[in-house]
């Protein structure tokens, strides 16, 4: 009987609630927004003290959702890093973001919660091309849009090699191409490497 009476109220909620609001996936207050990042607001004291701010989200649905950044919000990306907390300016345009908070509208949602989605896809966060050198702990890589590129290796980055060598050419792994996950916390540094191949390299694996 009670669900009966409630499938009705539901109903007329959804149909009353505007398009826009199914970019805020919850039924009450707290909600959850999935989208890339258009555009990173802040002022110049929010950007000294590196905490508040307002982020525009183009939402999954194709929605445009404001957010404010509480003072108190946490960021963080998905995966191992989620351990250390980041700050509004590791935030980029076209970054794939999960907003949890409160919803003010339809069409704002107040940060409490910013997650950096998974880096290993975000493509703000990849990059590939050619390693042309290595030097100590730093790379030079040679990317697919024609830029050179150098890059720090940490002891944090993972690297992995996706096919097997034989004889000389397994002595160096420069002129091969590469697949990099850059770190959140600074771009300059790699978070994970892996060597994909070359022309002429029979894939083994």
């Amino acid at each position: 009987m009670r669900t009966s009476r409630l499938f009705p109220i539901l109903l007329s909620l959804a149909i009353a609630l505007p398009a826009t609001a199914l970019a805020l996936e919850g039924i009450g207050p707290r909600v959850t927004v999935t989208g890339t990042v258009q555009e990173i607001h802040q002022t110049a004291k929010q950007k000294f003290d590196q905490i508040g701010g307002e982020l525009i989200l183009k939402a999954t649905n194709g929605q445009i959702v404001t957010v404010p950044i509480q003072d108190t919000a946490k960021i963080i990306s998905e995966g191992r890093l989620s351990r250390k907390s980041l700050i509004v300016e590791n935030i980029q345009p076209n970054m794939l973001v999960r907003v949890v908070g409160w919803r003010v509208d339809s069409k704002t949602v107040s940060a409490a919660l910013i997650i950096i989605q998974n880096i290993e896809l975000n493509p703000v966060l990849s990059l590939s091309g050619v390693l042309q050198s290595i030097d100590g702990n730093t790379i030079s890589v040679l990317t697919d849009d024609g830029k050179t590129r150098t890059l720090t290796v940490t002891n944090e980055t993972t690297v992995s090699i996706s096919y097997e060598l034989s004889g000389g050419e397994a002595l160096s792994l420069v002129n091969k191409q590469v697949l990099l996950t850059l770190n959140p916390l600074n771009s300059s540094l790699v978070r994970i490497l892996r060597i994909t191949g070359n022309k002429g390299v029979i894939l083994k694996k």
